[in-house]
């Protein structure tokens, strides 16, 4: 029998939050990163798969795990921590398909991105238990 993931949502969530990964999650502002590239929720047209502070979790998750967008998008529909870090759910039956997602949405942050302003949230943020480095 599986966990219904519904029910244990609140479950689900704490323990990610005692992984390593879940330590990354919890030093990044990420209000702030997403204020600095602009990135709002559409109010026309079809809704996106990834919220504004999904895309910039996409973007460190990709770094993360150090692996091609095809893996990622099958690494995000098997792993619920990795769907918790991007701010989505992938319902059963309906895994995510187009990889090309993770280059769409990485062009679309280069197309926004203020490095100075970047690196200063990131340098600001004093409670972070792990360093972040942006090659």
């Amino acid at each position: 029998m599986f966990p219904n993931f519904d029910n244990n949502s609140k479950e689900l969530y704490e323990s990610f939050l005692k992984t390593r990964l879940g330590g990354v999650y919890r030093a990044i502002p990420w209000n702030k990163l997403v204020e600095s590239f602009q990135l709002q929720e559409k109010e026309k047209g079809p809704q996106s798969i990834f919220s504004p502070r999904g895309k910039v979790a996409l973007m460190f998750l990709k770094h993360y795990v150090g692996c091609s967008d095809f893996k990622l998008i099958e690494h995000i529909n098997a792993n619920v921590h990795y769907q918790i870090f991007c701010d989505i759910i992938i319902p059963p039956g309906s895994p995510l398909s187009n990889f090309k997602i993770v280059s769409e949405i990485r062009c679309e942050l280069a197309r926004r991105i203020d490095i100075d302003k970047l690196q200063s949230i990131l340098a600001e943020y004093h409670c972070c238990p792990v360093k972040i480095y942006f090659y």
